[in-house]
């Protein structure tokens, strides 16, 4: 049986840059060691660069009970549109984006509990067009957003939607991306903070998708020493 329901605190996580013009459910946040593989270098943004985050986030993934694939079927894009629209009280969730976006889903013992999407470059950014924002470095940006987890697989510890953002980690690095963008609440601002994260906010809030949200932008390497610190 499919698990349902939306998050206010997972209702579209998301991370943007820009300029101006557990365990199991309910468990716990597993402290992460130092992956024991080699460093892999990856071209990101036209420089190469050594993936800092690459064994925090396997470990992450290979700890946590949660399975991701990309959402490539009718009925698992329409899973991941339910989750989304419960997330913000509706039947489903879709808008222009989507016919060109990635969408991620999170499973665990065969239903789906999460879902967020990636939306590259060429096509048009939805934090970009939403706040006219010219976000850099241009073209090189991805914008990660309509993060949601299904109210059964919330946490005080956030094991669901720490697992969702290593997955769509990854998701970036293989498509060669560096630097994230997106719309976040006040909340999530706070939880992506105390996970280590570094955000740069380049806007005030403004009511978005139900509630007051700010343009953000984040590097993944430059994130690297702070996580790394944080969960070694």
């Amino acid at each position: 049986m499919r698990q349902g329901g939306g998050t206010r605190l997972g209702a579209h996580h998301t991370g943007q840059f820009a300029t101006r013009s557990g365990a199991a459910r309910g468990g716990g946040i597993l402290p992460l060691e130092s992956s024991t593989r080699p460093a892999r270098s990856w071209s990101v943004a036209g420089t190469s660069e050594v993936g800092v985050l690459d064994g925090l986030v396997a470990r992450v993934l290979a700890e946590y009970p949660y399975r991701f694939s990309l959402a490539t079927t009718s009925q698992e894009r329409a899973d991941a549109f339910r989750l989304r629209g419960q997330a913000v009280g509706r039947d489903v969730d879709r808008d222009g984006y989507d016919d060109a976006a990635v969408h991620v889903i999170g499973w665990f013992d065969g239903n789906p509990v999460s879902t967020g999407r990636l939306v590259c470059p060429p096509h048009p950014l939805p934090t970009q067009d939403a706040c006219g924002l010219v976000v850099q470095p241009s073209g090189r940006v991805v914008d990660v957003g309509r993060m949601c987890v299904a109210p059964a697989h919330q946490s005080h510890r956030h094991a669901a939607f720490i697992a969702l953002l290593c997955r769509l980690y990854l998701e970036m690095r293989e498509r060669g991306y560096g630097t994230a963008c997106g719309m976040m609440s006040p909340r999530v601002r706070r939880l992506t903070r105390q996970l280590g994260l570094t955000l740069e906010e380049l806007a005030d809030d403004r009511p978005y998708l139900g509630e007051d949200r700010a343009p953000v932008r984040f590097t993944l390497v430059a994130n690297g020493g702070s996580l790394g610190a944080r969960w070694s």
